[in-house]
């Protein structure tokens, strides 16, 4: 018998060591992220705080999406059918016609008090996901609580953008600390969002998840009161414009009121750099709905489903590069990436257009996800280097507003046009290549325009340029 035991006790052993080597393993790696997220004075200056309470932020909306996913809520946006992806798309844009003109505006005064917005952001969704876990088929419950999650998530990141210059630390660029920050909340999506997969699954309980998500909203909430108080800060920063006034003229027409309110904070520049990643914003929204009808029309079975993997694998590959990118270069010229990001898009769509295969879809998805997350980084520092605190916070909120329409226009179109043979892939990806690559040029001849005074006072001896007037700066 003893012999018989031998077996046994190697097995267990190997299990074991096995069991050992996992943890160790998962040791050195959280050990690994964490010096990340301290790096480059990121924890002296606070910034290490901001990070965690987004990966906190980040991975509970996933968390929440996942657990609605089994809903009937969530199933128009897998719907093949084109009137029910419309009905999504109305949705959601629909927290965004609350955050732009109402909440914005009422956070640009709350600026002394950022860490109890986020903080309060956190607990309302918290609360929101305990009643939907009490009514996970109903939904007359469903659609107010899921819109005003939506509304709480959105509110938290117009805030949480504007409060990370406060944060700033020395020696590192805005644009590394807005893309370490975004990539820390990539990775918590699919930690968090993962996890309560699995925990739904092994339950069968959707309520259990919107549970186990509402007591992490708490934690979201309570890491944002953690924050370090300088994120209250109010006081005026150096070099930022004002911003303009605040008025408008009472015997305007109704257009011109918007397009003030619309431009309210930002300068030439700034609004180029917007146009510039709202059509990258819109490619991203036509290519992913126009792709998803395409593949569903012309292949089938296996070749669906990889075609569908291959698609987004590379999306989502170019997401998590730009961003890595993001962290690692010093853009000083974030309205000039801006520009060759979007050249760069409209280059590789034509590449596909021309070559109409997996292998170059691949490559365009892959292209303009990457340029996509870079022309993001580039202009959200530039809205916290250049404007006001005092509109930072609305300035967000008016920008996200405009990148969601972009995107859902981009889809609607995606929508719109025919998907049914071959012939017409080719087509869309012409489509897509006009109209990114007519935003570049324009783009890129305005910003030249507005460059060319004041790099000509550049060259004159003993000009001073002010720093809000730099291109270079």
């Amino acid at each position: 018998m003893p012999g018989g035991r031998e077996p046994a006790r190697g097995a267990s052993g190997v299990a074991r060591g096995a069991a050992n080597g996992t943890v160790r393993a998962a040791r050195a790696t959280t050990r690994r992220v964490i010096d990340l997220s301290k790096a480059d004075g990121a924890d002296e200056s606070g910034l290490t705080s901001l990070i965690w309470n987004q990966v906190l932020s980040y991975g509970t909306d996933a968390m929440i999406t996942v657990a609605l996913a089994g809903t009937v809520f969530f199933g128009a946006s897998t719907s093949a059918q084109r009137g029910n992806i419309l009905l999504y798309l109305l949705i959601t844009m629909a927290p965004f016609a609350v955050v732009a003109p109402v909440i914005g505006p009422v956070l640009d005064r709350f600026q002394h008090g950022r860490r109890w917005t986020m903080a309060a952001t956190g607990f309302g969704r918290a609360i929101l996901a305990l009643v939907m876990s009490g009514h996970p088929t109903d939904l007359l419950v469903l659609y107010p609580c899921a819109l005003g999650s939506l509304v709480l998530s959105k509110a938290y990141g117009i805030v949480r953008a504007a409060a990370a210059p406060r944060l700033l630390p020395p020696g590192m660029t805005q644009n590394q600390a807005n893309a370490r920050l975004t990539i820390f909340g990539l990775a918590s999506t699919i930690v968090f969002g993962g996890t309560v997969g699995v925990l739904i699954k092994i339950t069968g309980s959707y309520s259990f998840g919107l549970v186990i998500t509402a007591l992490a909203f708490v934690g979201c909430g309570i890491s944002s009161l953690r924050l370090p108080k300088q994120v209250d800060s109010a006081r005026p920063e150096p070099g930022l414009a004002h911003g303009g006034s605040r008025r408008v003229a009472v015997q305007a027409p109704l257009w011109k009121k918007l397009v003030i309110w619309a431009e309210r904070g930002f300068d030439e520049r700034l609004i180029m750099a917007l146009q510039g990643e709202a059509s990258l914003r819109l490619l991203s929204g036509m290519m992913t709905i126009f792709l998803a009808f395409h593949v569903q029309a012309t292949a089938h079975g296996f070749n669906a489903a990889w075609h569908l993997g291959a698609i987004a694998g590379g999306a989502g590959l170019g997401n998590f590069a730009g961003t890595a990118l993001g962290t690692r270069l010093r853009l000083r010229q974030p309205g000039l990436i801006i520009v060759v990001a979007t050249g760069v898009a409209a280059l590789a769509l034509t590449l596909a257009a021309l070559d109409f295969s997996l292998l170059f879809i691949v490559i365009a998805m892959f292209a303009s996800a990457t340029c996509n997350s870079l022309a993001k980084i580039s202009l959200d520092s530039m809205i916290q280097s250049g404007v006001s605190e005092t509109l930072r916070t609305s300035a967000f909120a008016r920008s996200e507003t405009f990148l969601q329409l972009a995107w859902v226009l981009g889809a609607a179109l995606g929508v719109g046009l025919s998907a049914r043979h071959e012939t017409d892939g080719a087509a869309g990806m012409w489509v897509a290549a006009a109209i990114v690559g007519t935003v570049a040029a324009t783009t890129a001849l305005r910003a030249r325009a507005v460059n060319r005074p004041v790099i000509r006072r550049r060259k004159r001896p003993g000009s001073v340029i002010p720093p809000d007037q730099d291109p270079l700066a």
